[in-house]
C-alpha cells in the first residue's frame, strides 16, 4: 500500500507564482470585472467599451460603403449592359466599370482604413483578453489553494477537544502521544493498535515485543494480520511462533537489529496515523472546500447557466479541470499566446500533488457540464445575422462588382465561412470570448441597420430636394416662355395696329 505523507494531506500549501503581467487592456478588464463584481458583466462593457472606441471608424466605414451601394444602385442599369456587352472580357469590364464608378463618385476603398484599424485593435485587445483568462484562472485555483490551507488549520487546530496535532515549526503534525491515547475515542477501528504499540513512561512509542521479539499481547495477532499487508517491504518481517506472531529481524547485529525494529514502529505508526487522516481528517477538510466553493466563498467565475467563464460552454468541459496537467496546459497555452510573456515560457508550473489534494473535494465540479452550448450557438447566429444584413445592403455591390457575379458567390461562401470560423473559436476558446463575440455581432448588425437606414433616408431627402428643385426650374422656365409669348403677340399686335394706321392715313 502507498503510503500518503502526512505532510501531504495536512500541510498547507504555498500559492503557485502568477508570472503573468498584465498589460493595460488587461487590467482595464479586471478593474471592469471588480466594480461589477461579475465576470460577465465585467466582459459586456469592456465589449461595449471597445466598440465604442471603434464606432466613429465603424460609422465612417459603413457610410461610405453605403453611399457606394446607393451609388452602384444607380449606375446598375448602365453596368448590367456592360456585363452584357463584355460578357467575355473581365479585364475590359473591370475597366469600363471603374472608369463608370469613378464618373459617378463610387470609391471602393473609402472604408477600407478604418476597417482595417478596427482590426488591429480587436486583435490587440483580445489578446489581452487571453491574457487575463490565463492570468484570472491561476489566481482562482490560488484561492482554492488558501481555501484549502485554511480548512487544514481549522481541522487540525490543537485547540480543539480532540485534536491530536501540533504544530512544529510552522507544519502541521501528528502528536504520535497524543494519538495513541485517545485512539480509542476517535479512531475505535484501530484500537488493536495498543496491543502492538505501547507507551512508556516518556511518552515514547516502543513495539510490545519480548526478548525474542514476539508480541507479547495475544490480541496483536488479528490486529497485524489487518495491517501487516499494508506495511510494505516490512510485512515479510512478521512470521508466526506457536500462534503468536514475532519479528523476524535480518539484521547481524544488536545495532542494526534495534534500527531494523525502529523502522517497523515507525512504519506502523505512520500507517495508523495516516489511515486516521485519509479517513477522517481529509474528508473534513475536502468537505469545507467543497461548502467554500459552493457558497461562492472560493472565487469562481460564472456567468449565467456557464460555471466556469474561462472555459468553453460546453458539456464536455469541466468547471474545475480534472487533472493538474490539464489544467497547466490550458493557462500555459493562454499564457503563450500574451504579449508580454517570453517566448522561453513554455509551462506555469502546477504541483500534481498539490492540484489533486486541494481539488479532492471538487469531484463533483471535476465531472458536472461547464455549460450547454447556448453561448456558441448565440456566437454563431449573431455572427451569420451581421454578415446577412451586410450582404443584403451591398447586394448591388456585390452583383456588380464582377463581369460573370463571381464576387456575389465569393461572398456567400464569406457569409457562412466567418460564422463556422467563429464557431471554431468559440469552441477552442473561453466562454468569455463567445459573450464578446455575441455582444460584438449584436452591436455591429444594430450599427449597420441605424447606419443604413439613416444614409438610406438622406439619400432620398436630397433627391426630393433635387425634385423639387428641377420641378421648380421647369415651372420658372415654362413662366418665362409664356410671358415671352405673351409678350411676342403683344408686340405683333401693336406692330399691326400701327401698320393699320398707317395705311388709312394715306
Amino acid at each position: 500500500m502507498e503510503l500518503y505523507g502526512i505532510l501531504a494531506k495536512v500541510s498547507t500549501f504555498a500559492l503557485t507564482e502568477n508570472t503573468i503581467e498584465l498589460d493595460f487592456i488587461a487590467r482595464y478588464i479586471s478593474w471592469l470585472i471588480k466594480i461589477t463584481s461579475s465576470v460577465g458583466l465585467g466582459i459586456i462593457l469592456f465589449t461595449l467599451t471597445l466598440r465604442m472606441i471603434v464606432l466613429p471608424f465603424d460609422i465612417f466605414s459603413k457610410v461610405k460603403m453605403r453611399k457606394n451601394s446607393i451609388a452602384m444602385r444607380e449606375m446598375r442599369p448602365e453596368l448590367e449592359k456592360l456585363q452584357k456587352q463584355y460578357a467575355n472580357d473581365k479585364n475590359l469590364y473591370n475597366q469600363k466599370m471603374l472608369a463608370l464608378q469613378k464618373k459617378n463618385g463610387y470609391s471602393p476603398l473609402s472604408g477600407c482604413l478604418p476597417m482595417i484599424l478596427s482590426l488591429v485593435i480587436f486583435i490587440i485587445a483580445i489578446n489581452s483578453f487571453r491574457q487575463y483568462s490565463a492570468f484570472s484562472m491561476q489566481e482562482e485555483y490560488n484561492d482554492i489553494i488558501i481555501h484549502y490551507n485554511a480548512a487544514v488549520l481549522t481541522v487540525t487546530d490543537e485547540q480543539n477537544e480532540n485534536s491530536v496535532f501540533k504544530n512544529v515549526d510552522d507544519e502541521v503534525v501528528v502528536d504520535s502521544a497524543e494519538f495513541y491515547k485517545k485512539i480509542d475515542e476517535i479512531y475505535s477501528e484501530y484500537s488493536g493498535y495498543k496491543s502492538v504499540v505501547k507507551l512508556d513512561e516518556n511518552n515514547a512509542l516502543k513495539l510490545s515485543v519480548d526478548n525474542d521479539n514476539k508480541f507479547t499481547d495475544t490480541s496483536s495477532t488479528a490486529f497485524i494480520d489487518n495491517i501487516k499487508y499494508g506495511l510494505g517491504i516490512y510485512k515479510d518481517y512478521f512470521i508466526t511462533d506457536d500462534g503468536q506472531y514475532k519479528l523476524d529481524l535480518r539484521a547481524s547485529n544488536t545495532e542494526d537489529r534495534e534500527k531494523e525494529k525502529q523502522s517497523i514502529l515507525n512504519t506502523i505508526v505512520s500507517f495508523v496515523e495516516n489511515n486516521y487522516i485519509n479517513e477522517y481528517i481529509v474528508p473534513e477538510i475536502n468537505k469545507i472546500v467543497k461548502e467554500d466553493y459552493e457558497t461562492d466563498k472560493i472565487k469562481k467565475s460564472s456567468f449565467l447557466w456557464v460555471k466556469n467563464i474561462w472555459l468553453p460552454d460546453v458539456s464536455y468541459e469541466h468547471p474545475i479541470v480534472d487533472t493538474a496537467e490539464s489544467f497547466q496546459t490550458k493557462i500555459s497555452n493562454a499564457a503563450r499566446q500574451s504579449c508580454t510573456c517570453s517566448c522561453e515560457v513554455t509551462k506555469i508550473p502546477i504541483d500534481e500533488t498539490v492540484y489533486n489534494t486541494v481539488t479532492a473535494g471538487l469531484d463533483k465540479q471535476k465531472t458536472q457540464a461547464n455549460g450547454y452550448f447556448i453561448m456558441i450557438v448565440l456566437s454563431i447566429l449573431t455572427t451569420f445575422l451581421s454578415q446577412f444584413i451586410a450582404q443584403r445592403q451591398q447586394k448591388d455591390q456585390l452583383e456588380l462588382q464582377s463581369v460573370d457575379g463571381q464576387a456575389a458567390m465569393t461572398q456567400k461562401m464569406m457569409m457562412w465561412i466567418m460564422p463556422i470560423m467563429f464557431g471554431f473559436f468559440a469552441f477552442s476558446y473561453s466562454t468569455a470570448f463567445s459573450i464578446y463575440m455575441t455582444v460584438s455581432s449584436i452591436i455591429t448588425t444594430l450599427s449597420s441597420v441605424l447606419v443604413n437606414g439613416f444614409t438610406e433616408k438622406k439619400n432620398e431627402t436630397k433627391k426630393e430636394k433635387e425634385a423639387n428643385h428641377s420641378s421648380r426650374s421647369k415651372k420658372n422656365i415654362n413662366k418665362i416662355e409664356k410671358e415671352k409669348a405673351i409678350a411676342e403677340v403683344e408686340e405683333k399686335k401693336k406692330q399691326e395696329e400701327k401698320k393699320s394706321k398707317k395705311n388709312k392715313g394715306k
